[in-house]
């Protein structure tokens, strides 16, 4: 006799559904639960496992659906039953496109009109691509300059409290350019270095450091503006500083 074999697909798309009125199921047995990809290249695309289970049961056992929390979502495409002692297949397929560092992520298994379920789990490392400028850094200043922020937010300092920033920059171009940034009126509590020059194609980081002056009472909003090559972009990047007193007069309100 020969014995069922039901595969399951992984496609993009997040359904969660609630563990609370299922059983786990006792007869279906899996030859692994955990299946770890090792290191997978973002640029190679998707990457699929097959977990094997078998019906230990005494009765039939149907896989009705698929879910998972990481993206992706369970389609049955076989609900032959499997009889006791009879083989499944689910095939698992992942897609690390833009993913990068460690992963491991459950997915569960529902069984017999959703009563029961089972949970496996794949894991791995993705080596993330390099993807273009554009995707990375969506802020378009002009000339060749793009930014992850348009706003610095700063949050609430209190006075005379510091904190830090980054800001990530990226030359589009082919050749080399020069950007600095020149800060709008007197805001002496703002540090960072301009990196001068940057390379064709090139990324970088400014790190950004603000401290409250300690007699203020005011939010501040001013304006840093971009020069490329010694020309002045007509974007600017704006920064804003919430004044902590008022977060602590807020608190007293209420």
């Amino acid at each position: 006799m020969m014995k069922s074999c039901i595969t399951v697909f992984l496609v993009i798309f997040i359904f969660i559904s609630p563990l609370c009125s299922q059983t786990l199921s006792t007869d279906i047995k899996f030859e692994e639960r955990i299946h770890n990809f090792g290191t997978i290249l973002e640029k190679n695309g998707k990457v699929s496992h097959s977990f094997i289970f078998y019906n230990s049961g005494k009765t039939p056992v149907v896989i009705n659906e698929v879910y998972s929390g990481c993206g992706c979502i369970g389609r049955v495409l076989s609900k032959a039953p499997v009889k006791p002692g009879g083989k499944g297949m689910i095939t698992i397929t992942f897609n690390p496109d833009y993913k990068s560092g460690v992963f491991s992520n459950e997915i569960v298994v529902y069984s017999n009109n959703g009563k029961e379920y089972n949970r496996i789990w794949v894991e791995g490392i993705i080596k993330p691509r390099e993807h273009p400028i554009e995707d990375d850094y969506p802020y378009n200043f002009g000339d060749g300059l793009y930014l992850r922020l348009k706003v610095m937010a700063f949050g609430y300092l209190k006075p005379g409290e510091a904190k830090q920033m980054e800001l990530h920059y990226a030359n589009s171009t082919n050749k080399e350019m020069t950007l600095n940034f020149v800060v709008e009126g007197t805001n002496g509590g703002l540090k960072f270095t301009n990196p001068g020059k940057i390379g064709a194609k090139a990324r970088g980081v400014i790190n950004f450091s603000y401290t409250m002056p300690v007699i203020s009472n005011d939010d501040l909003v001013f304006s840093l503006h971009p020069y490329v090559n010694n020309k002045k972009l007509s974007e600017t990047l704006e920064v804003k500083i919430l004044n902590g007193n008022k977060l602590k007069q807020k608190a007293k309100q209420l």
